[in-house]
Order: C-alpha cells, then sequence, then structure tokens
C-alpha cells in the first residue's frame, strides 16, 4: 500500500513507512527531502491540524538527529540549543514578546550552521510584528500540506484502524468516504468515535453499525 500518513495522537513512533506520501502532502515531503541544502538553514510547513505536520518533522528529526520544541508546551526559547538543529513545531503559537528572542536564536543556529524545521497551522497564525523577524521568515522555504482526496481519505481510515487491529471490509471505507468530511481533525474525531461506538457496543464496524448510529 505504501507510505501511510495519520498524525494521530496515538502514534509515537512516526516512522517513516507511516508516511503516506500523496499530491496533498507531495510538497512538503519532498522540500523536507531537501535537507541540509535548506535556502538561510530553515524551512516552514503549513498544514491544518492533524494533517501531519509533527510526523514529518519527527521523520526530518531522526534523519538530522534534532531536537523538538513545542510552543504548545510553554516553551521557555532560552531552552533551545542552537548547536544542534532542532524543530519548533506549533510556531503560530509563538507571543509577540517572543519574536526578537526567536530571531536572535535563528541567527544564532545559522552561525552554528544548524537547521530549523518550522511547522504550524496557517489558519492560527498571526502576523509577524518585528520586522526584521518578518523579512527573514518569509526567506524561509515553505510548503504547505493540503486537505486530503479520496486517496489519502482512504489510506488514513486503513491505517487508523489497522493501528487498533481492526480490519475493515472494502465496502465500509468506501461508505465511510462518500459521507465523511475532508478536514483531518474531523476524520480523526470520526473515526475515533466509531471505534469507541464498536468497543461499547462489541459489534462489528460495518455499514448497518454505521447507519444505526450515524445520521448521514
Amino acid at each position: 500500500m505504501g507510505q501511510l500518513i495519520f498524525d494521530l495522537m496515538s502514534i509515537k513512533n512516526f516512522k517513516s513507512e507511516d508516511f503516506y506520501v500523496s499530491d496533498n502532502n507531495l510538497e512538503a515531503s519532498e522540500l523536507v527531502k531537501l535537507w541540509p541544502n535548506w535556502f538561510n538553514g530553515a524551512v516552514v510547513i503549513f498544514g491544518p491540524e492533524k494533517s501531519g505536520k509533527s510526523h514529518l518533522a519527527n521523520i526530518w528529526k531522526e534523519n538530522s538527529k534534532a531536537n523538538i520544541y513545542n510552543l504548545e508546551d510553554n516553551l521557555l526559547l532560552s531552552s533551545i540549543d542552537t548547536k544542534e538543529n532542532f524543530v519548533l513545531d506549533n510556531f503560530h503559537n509563538l507571543s509577540e514578546n517572543d519574536e526578537e528572542d526567536f530571531f536572535h536564536i535563528y541567527n544564532q543556529t545559522f552561525n552554528n550552521r544548524k537547521s530549523i524545521l518550522i511547522t504550524l497551522n496557517k489558519d492560527k497564525f498571526k502576523k509577524i510584528n518585528l520586522k526584521d523577524l518578518e523579512s527573514r521568515f518569509n526567506s524561509f522555504s515553505s510548503a504547505t500540506i493540503y486537505s486530503p482526496d479520496d486517496n489519502l481519505v482512504s489510506a488514513l481510515i486503513i491505517k487508523f484502524f489497522k493501528d487498533q487491529q481492526i480490519n475493515i471490509d472494502p465496502q465500509v471505507i468506501a461508505f465511510i468516504i462518500k459521507r465523511i468530511e475532508r478536514d483531518y481533525s474531523a476524520i480523526f474525531n470520526f473515526l475515533k468515535k466509531i471505534d469507541n461506538l464498536s468497543l461499547e457496543n462489541k459489534a462489528k464496524i460495518s455499514v448497518p453499525f454505521l447507519n444505526k448510529f450515524f445520521n448521514f
């Protein structure tokens, strides 16, 4: 089936073989592969929540021996080691008060000949106020992970239930694909709900099962 991608909360290993390359994420996948030949030593991956940004970042982490810092974790920028490659996850959470500190961190990292991979949700991204940082940020190469098409939705469904050690009938997959929203978070939440209902009712996931609990 090739490589699969789904940035599920339950996935902890982020294996490269679990990364499904499709038209939706090919641009981001290819950009990451260009390392260490990144212009200005940094790249930005845009994508909606649950689209696989963190999965892709973790693959790069393994290849580049990078550290990962998450701006959702009350991160102190002073804790960043500029002598090592690093991922800065959820960059959209960078506060205006931290912009100048990050600008200096970037410069130090660049001078140390190390690289930075930045991930962010474009819908949550606010304008950078510090002109020097805005200029530098706009110089970084970037790529976007787009909303999933039918092929990727199918891969996400299969991967989700494979992780739960559940075999899903192709007819069920086709049934879900025709009715599910093309949004990564919505897909994850819907599949998680199906899985929970199946466990609670000790029932096999089938088309009649889905029609019983959902009004499509």
